[in-house]
């Protein structure tokens, strides 16, 4: 090959290193050989590293079984440990549960032999405590009721209830707060304002009694209140079945006019109708101008007798005969039996029915079941309470009459008691009696009349059949013939 240089042959005898040329043909043979040498070196060491991996991996395997061998050994034995330390506890739990069966038989049969010695000696103790706790609340009920019974006796005198005698008839007069007491069979002797006083009294005396002594009523009285200021009684039935509006309301031009004068309505049947204890005229003209008002006023003073009555029931006071009409409807005489005489006796002898089911009483509680004073019996407290089943067949023995029976007695006794009225005629009647020459028949009846101050309803009748005139007449009772 020509140098690029020298532009000579090539010549490795003569002249081989004129130039890089010459001198790299010389020593590419030996780079040649070289580079075998290293690729034979590399094949070499090759062979060799991938010898020396092989061998690791098995080695690195063996050992990883080995590490896990171990680990699950070591597992192993922690099992066993735990095994061990178990039955141990185990055997030792045994062990305390056999001593404490042990000890538990023991006690067991300790407790065995004096059980029944205990158990009576328990028995003693409950019921001594028992008995104690009785007592005592004997003693608070005692106490409670000496303190109502102070209660009532102390509103009633400060009211001013006063009974006084008229000596020439011996007869009773009963006066609360300088106002006589009205006698349901004189009310038509009284002035209404008489009347109306005397019941709101006797009203509001009932409620403060009824408060102390904490006793519902059977007939509700409601006091005068806001927008109304005249008491007014429910029936037995319509009793604490109202709502607590006012049992009275305005009428369109704004005056106040009571529930029982309203005009029925069509929800009218659940509200019930309050009677009135209060009159704006006399009884014998509200009867003849107004029969229904009448017949609720009679009906509203029959309830707070009945109430009064039912009151001293409940007490132990007596009212005399329960079917009678004069000592139910005697409202001054009960409430002053009720507040004064029963105070000054300090008990009452009341028999109460005692159930032949039940076990015989001990002689201190016959005795109490023999007695009874104010302010025991009571719908505010546990004993002796009137909602009870004792207490229920308690006021079911008092056997009062229904109000309803006693108004109507009330009313046929009023108009039955209630004298003739006069009436005057005008000369016109006269001039008839002189010119009919009858003026004499005329004359002895009126003068009949003027002796007795009444005239008998029979003769007034014959009278009339007989076309009998005199200067006086009797004006037929409106109220009779409703009868």
């Amino acid at each position: 090959m020509d140098c690029a240089i020298c532009s000579r042959h090539h010549d490795s005898q003569r002249l081989p290193f004129l130039c890089p040329i010459d001198a790299r043909n010389k020593i590419y043979p030996n780079r040649l050989q070289n580079l075998k040498l290293v690729l034979e070196s590399e094949r070499l060491r090759a062979e060799i590293k991938s010898d020396d991996n092989a061998g690791y991996t098995v080695v690195d395997s063996l050992a990883a079984r080995r590490r896990l061998a171990e680990d699950r050994t070591d597992e192993i034995l922690a099992a066993a440990l735990r095994l061990r330390s178990d039955i141990s506890a185990a055997r030792d739990e045994i062990k305390a549960r056999s001593l404490a069966l042990a000890r538990r038989r023991s006690d067991l049969a300790s407790v065995r032999e004096g059980l029944r010695d205990r158990r009576a000696r328990q028995l003693r103790d409950v019921d001594a405590a028992t008995q104690a706790l009785r007592l005592r609340w004997k003693e608070s009920a005692k106490d409670m009721a000496c303190t109502r019974a102070f209660l009532c006796n102390e509103a009633v005198r400060l009211y001013g209830f006063r009974r006084s005698k008229k000596p020439p008839s011996g007869r009773y007069d009963y006066q609360i707060a300088r106002v006589p007491v009205v006698d349901l069979a004189d009310m038509h002797s009284l002035g209404h304002d008489v009347i109306s006083t005397s019941l709101a009294h006797i009203a509001h005396v009932l409620m403060l009694v009824s408060h102390y002594l904490a006793i519902r009523l059977p007939a509700e009285i409601t006091l005068p209140h806001r927008d109304y200021p005249q008491p007014t009684i429910f029936n037995l039935a319509g009793s604490y079945q109202h709502s607590p509006s006012s049992p009275n309301s305005r009428s369109p031009n704004g005056t106040l006019t009571p529930s029982f004068l309203h005009p029925p309505e069509a929800d009218s049947h659940h509200v019930p109708r309050p009677r009135p204890l209060f009159v704006d005229k006399p009884l014998p003209q509200l009867s003849e101008e107004d029969p229904a008002t009448y017949s609720f006023f009679l009906e509203g003073v029959t309830l707070l007798a009945y109430d009064i009555a039912w009151l001293c029931c409940s007490q132990g006071v007596p009212v005399g005969d329960k079917g009678s009409f004069e000592d139910l409807c005697h409202m001054s005489r009960n409430l002053y039996s009720f507040v004064f005489e029963a105070q000054r006796q300090g008990f009452c002898h009341v028999v109460k029915p005692v159930d032949t089911a039940e076990e015989d009483p001990s002689p201190d509680e016959a005795t109490e079941l023999q007695t009874d004073w104010i302010g025991r019996y009571s719908h505010g407290t546990n004993y002796h309470s009137l909602g009870s089943a004792h207490g229920t067949d308690f006021t079911r023995s008092f056997k009062l009459p229904s109000p309803m029976k006693l108004a109507d007695k009330l009313k046929r006794k009023l108009l039955g008691d209630a004298p003739a009225d006069w009436e005057v005629l005008d000369d016109e009647a006269w001039r008839a009696v002189d010119e009919g020459g009858k003026a004499e028949t005329g004359g002895e009846a009126a003068a009949n009349g003027v002796k007795t101050g009444a005239v008998d309803r029979d003769a007034v009748k014959g009278s009339q059949k007989s076309e009998t005139n005199g200067w006086t007449k009797v004006k037929h009772k409106v109220g009779i013939d409703n009868l």
